[in-house]
C-alpha cells in the first residue's frame, strides 16, 4: 500500500515527497522526506533525504501548505 503525498514550491522548482518509513512504523513511526527536481531530458535530481517523526511531518506537511506549497501528482518513482 502507497500512501505518498507529493508538494510542489510557488516557484515550481523543488518537489517534496513524503512516505511512510515502513520499517520503524510498529514502534516509532516516522516519515521519509524526499526533496528533489525535475530536470527536463534527465532523470530527476534528489537532492536531499530527512527522517522525521511521524507527528512533525503533519506540522511540516500542514506549515508547506499555508505558505503557498501546492498538492501535485506523483513526479518521479
Amino acid at each position: 500500500m502507497k500512501r505518498d503525498g507529493w508538494l510542489k514550491e510557488p516557484s515550481g522548482v523543488w518537489i517534496l515527497r513524503f512516505r511512510y518509513d515502513w520499517d520503524s512504523w510498529e514502534q516509532n513511526p516516522k516519515v521519509l522526506i524526499d526533496k528533489g527536481r525535475l530536470i527536463p531530458s534527465a532523470i530527476p535530481l534528489l537532492k536531499s533525504r530527512k527522517r522525521m517523526r511521524r507527528n512533525l511531518a503533519i506540522v511540516l506537511w500542514r506549515d508547506l501548505l499555508a505558505s503557498g506549497w501546492i498538492r501535485v501528482s506523483p513526479q518521479w518513482e
